[in-house]
């Protein structure tokens, strides 16, 4: 199967707002994937996630979440100056608008099934991913190493998920490197912890070698044999 891509432009709340596009190109209704991107903008890596998607039958769509500060805002993975404050612009609220517009806005293309919508997310996506399984209504979720779910961190605005972590209605999968001093065990164990007191449907998956953004081949902490144990996981996930 095989995609092509493009940048869309979506109403928002707070003006226009740029969105990735991939989709299969054959015929037919595809179902929806929301990719929601790393601190690192709308960059060629979650570009290629979309494009991975759609060539496995669901049209990915990534929204812009830095839309606010300007167009296609792309922060070099080293830059700690640069992606601190603007991801120290996100807000709760701010991203599921950007959610919300997006679904809306795929309600009017061609070959969408809007039955079975699911979301993925990565780093700070990964938070944002459930964020979303928390307050809108998704068939499947999938995190990848998102932070600040158990506790606030300094410059961010985003509010802790563990007490939300209830509301979660969509069957869920989590990523989470045993490495990663961002997201320490303890705070993995109080999330497990959590959705199981919960009940909620989830599994948690644990890479004990691997260090936070092990699924991105172009960061130093790539981990391919996590990355494709990851994907391998996730494509089925999504297809069950």
């Amino acid at each position: 199967m095989s995609s092509e891509g493009n940048f869309l432009t979506v109403e928002s709340n707070t003006g226009l707002m740029d969105v990735y596009v991939a989709s299969p190109v054959e015929s037919g209704k595809h179902p929806i994937v929301i990719v929601l991107q790393e601190a690192f903008g709308v960059n060629n890596h979650i570009k290629d996630i979309c494009h991975r998607l759609a060539e496995e039958g669901f049209v990915a769509a990534a929204p812009e979440l830095y839309h606010r500060e300007g167009r296609h805002i792309v922060v070099n993975y080293e830059d700690r100056k640069e992606f601190m404050p603007l991801m120290g612009t996100l807000t709760n609220k701010g991203i599921i608008d950007d959610v919300r517009n997006t679904l809306n806005f795929l309600e009017n293309l061609p070959g969408v099934d809007l039955t079975k919508i699911n979301c993925i997310g990565f780093c700070v996506g990964g938070y944002a991913a459930a964020l979303c399984a928390t307050k809108l209504k998704l068939d499947k979720m999938v995190s990848f190493y998102g932070g600040g779910i158990v506790h606030t961190r300094e410059g961010i605005q985003l509010t802790p998920l563990i007490d939300d972590l209830k509301l979660i209605k969509s069957k869920s999968l989590f990523f989470f490197g045993g490495q990663d001093a961002s997201v320490p065990m303890e705070d993995i164990e109080s999330i497990k912890e959590k959705l199981k007191k919960e009940k909620v449907p989830a599994e948690v998956v644990v890479y004990p070698e691997a260090n936070h953004g092990f699924f991105c081949n172009e960061r130093k902490s790539f981990d391919k044999e996590a990355a494709e144990a990851a994907w391998k996981l996730t494509t089925k996930f999504f297809k069950e």
